[in-house]
């Protein structure tokens, strides 16, 4: 009787392992299978095949770039598939044309690129060499893409913006009265001298350069008139007043004033 019991425990206990094994054994051919799958996806997505970029849309306000030319900067840039596409690649070709400023790249699905070009714009030129955005970043685009009229802005090595902001309170000055700086000038002793269209240079020296350019328009541009179109150069470099070389070559002293 003992004999015949434990014979039909065994059995029991055969029989309900059974459907255990079949779910271990399901287990591992999920895994396996998954596995595989993924492996799969991998390499299909590494496939330049699956999902090429078939269109590059180039967007922006252009003025000295041409999007037939930005295209052709991308295009030897766009390899691989629309997850492999090398995004830093593309922004680095076009950030190589000196007119370009700023790029943003897109993907958009399933089978394009989007780039937004920001054109860099020219406020002045520095030292013939090169030019200047509005931050007083310095940008060198060959020679005969040069706006036409824009102020030139000459001095040390690394003060361009402090240069360019300089100039901006310069013109904000004279523009009310009609003139209209085309130079600036800083030199290696830090002294100061701009001209005007027509000519007419202004010395300002080194020291106290806001106030000798109020006393600038105060006494040369309102003192002077019309007759401003007859100067030559001023000199704004002494305490009290300026002198003034006419463009006939006779220097005339104002009230307070040295001698050039």
């Amino acid at each position: 009787m003992q004999t015949l019991n434990q014979t039909q425990a065994d059995v029991v206990t055969e029989e309900s392992g059974t459907p255990l094994d079949h779910i271990a054994l399901y287990r591992v051919m999920f895994s396996v299978l998954f596995t595989a799958f993924l492996v799969w996806a991998v390499y299909a997505l590494l496939d330049p095949g699956t999902l090429p970029i078939k269109q590059v849309k180039i967007e922006g306000k252009f003025s000295r770039l041409s999007s037939g030319k930005l295209h052709e900067l991308v295009r030897d840039t766009v390899h691989g598939n629309f997850f492999h596409l090398d995004v830093t690649a593309v922004r680095n070709a076009l950030l190589a044309d000196p007119w370009v400023q700023d790029i943003s790249v897109q993907r958009v699905w399933p089978d394009t690129i989007q780039v937004f070009v920001k054109e860099q714009a020219a406020v002045a030129q520095w030292r013939n060499t090169g030019l200047l955005n509005r931050s007083g970043q310095y940008f060198s685009p060959p020679r005969d893409t040069f706006p036409d009229n824009l102020p030139l802005l000459e001095g040390p090595e690394g003060t361009q913006a402090m240069m360019l902001e300089k100039y901006f309170v310069l013109e904000k000055l004279l523009q009310p009265h009609a003139l209209y700086p085309a130079v600036l000038r800083l030199n290696e002793r830090r002294a100061w001298m701009f001209e005007l269209r027509g000519g007419m240079k202004v010395e300002l020296g080194r020291e106290n350069l806001e106030e000798r350019l109020a006393r600038f328009v105060k006494l040369v541009v309102n003192g002077l008139g019309t007759r401003i179109s007859e100067v030559e150069k001023i000199d704004m470099r002494y305490p009290n007043g300026y002198a003034v070389l006419w463009k006939e070559g006779n220097a005339e002293n104002q009230p307070h004033a040295g001698a050039l």
